[in-house]
């Protein structure tokens, strides 16, 4: 790669990245104060959690709208109305009362929020293809990466020393700081003559399409059932750390940036990887990791084993490979169809959160004082994932097998 296209892909990143970690943010930064949210609104945490649900909700419902219209209208004007709506939310959230209102807001938030979800994987697509693609994804994983490390730092800070609220203003102005970053640093990257014009129909056929395609939809259904993996882990941690295994929130924050560490590494070092061993052995190996962890968190759970080591272990072996499945499934996915690239970003990010929110309502839903249901949705999910990338890894095989004839 040249120098010019090397300075191009940090600008992309930094940008793209940013807008991406936006709706991490709107997800880490307010984790640590989930005890003081429940005490303040006088509900428990498992009512606390349905605020980090309504979000997760959002953002797989919202990525289906934005995927077309940034195909028909252009990245930058969808992606724009998105940051503003994010950051009105974000102020509604801060004013809200009670839990229900606050669950409602968080909603709207993340209807702002997925647009920085979905529309920066087709601006990826729009400028790089094939390893290039992967190198810039990867590197938006690095900036993304330094969310889950400072989002729950800044949000311990502030619970420390503020009410609860003062995250939520934090976050509205963020997300008019990416406004601007949008406004000054990003050119659009679907030019007129390249759009769709097709309405309601056409896009419902695309889609149709997309989700006929085993090219498509394994990979994607592994990503999202390690990303299922990922926010479950978001949705229970603060109720294991801190009320189970009574650390502080700062300390809570520490073991989370952790786990970002390891999975921004393992995101840098994916491009390296997929060139030696390839994307469906790589894909097998973060799968069977993820599996023998929770396998290993899940009876450590059942046994009673109470080690905070041994659970800080799993969940960073859980999550840290995440950095190898998230940018591997997304190039295998996009790849195939640069025509119809916001529609497949929006497919993939859609059907990837709707596993996220399954699982964090799940997780909710079975809450019961333990951390038993929390290690049973996470096993669930690795074992779908893992059977998935062998069954992915079968018909790359029968793809490049010889026909008769």
């Amino acid at each position: 790669m040249n120098e010019t296209a090397s300075h191009s892909n940090v600008r992309y990143a930094f940008v793209l990245g940013t807008l991406t970690a936006l709706g991490a943010l709107g997800i880490d930064m307010y984790l640590p104060a989930f005890p003081a949210i429940a005490h303040s609104l006088g509900v428990d945490e498992g009512r606390v959690q349905l605020s980090l649900v309504s979000y997760f909700i959002a953002l797989a419902m919202g990525q289906v709208i934005y995927g077309p219209l940034s195909d028909r209208y252009g990245r930058r004007l969808p992606l724009m109305v998105g940051l503003l709506l994010f950051s009105i939310a974000s102020v509604g959230s801060a004013l809200s009362q009670d839990i229900n209102t606050l669950i409602a807001m968080r909603f709207i938030q993340g209807i702002g929020a997925c647009a920085g979800m979905v529309i920066p994987r087709a601006v990826v697509r729009d400028l790089r293809s094939g390893e290039e693609a992967a190198r810039l994804f990867a590197l938006m994983m690095l900036v993304l990466g330094v969310s889950p490390i400072f989002a729950p730092l800044i949000g311990s800070l502030l619970i420390t020393w503020l009410p609860w609220q003062a995250m939520f203003w934090f976050l509205a102005f963020f997300g008019l700081l990416c406004f601007g970053s949008v406004s000054l640093f990003l050119e659009e990257t679907h030019p007129r003559q390249r759009r769709s014009e097709g309405g309601i129909p056409a896009t419902l056929r695309t889609y149709g399409r997309l989700a006929s395609e085993r090219s498509f939809m394994l990979p994607v259904l592994i990503g999202g059932f390690s990303q299922a993996i990922l926010f479950a882990y978001l949705a229970a941690s603060p109720f294991i750390y801190i009320t189970l295994h009574h650390v502080s929130p700062t300390v809570y924050s520490l073991l989370f940036a952790l786990n970002a560490v390891g999975l921004i590494g393992l995101a840098q070092a994916n491009v390296f990887l997929l060139r030696r061993f390839g994307p469906s052995r790589l894909m097998r190996f973060a799968t069977i990791s993820q599996s023998v962890a929770a396998l290993v968190l899940l009876a450590s759970v059942v046994l009673h084993i109470d080690s905070l080591v041994l659970v800080a272990a799993c969940f960073f072996v859980c999550v840290g490979v995440h950095g190898l499945i998230g940018p591997t499934t997304s190039m295998l996915a996009l790849e195939p169809y640069p025509a119809f690239a916001g529609a497949a970003s929006a497919l993939s990010g859609t059907v990837q959160f709707a596993c996220g929110a399954l699982s964090g309502s799940l997780v909710s839903a079975l809450f019961n004082g333990t951390a038993t249901p929390f290690a049973g949705v996470v096993m669930a999910c690795a074992v779908t994932g893992l059977g998935l990338s062998f069954l992915h890894g079968r018909s790359e095989a029968r793809a490049v097998q010889p026909q008769p004839g």
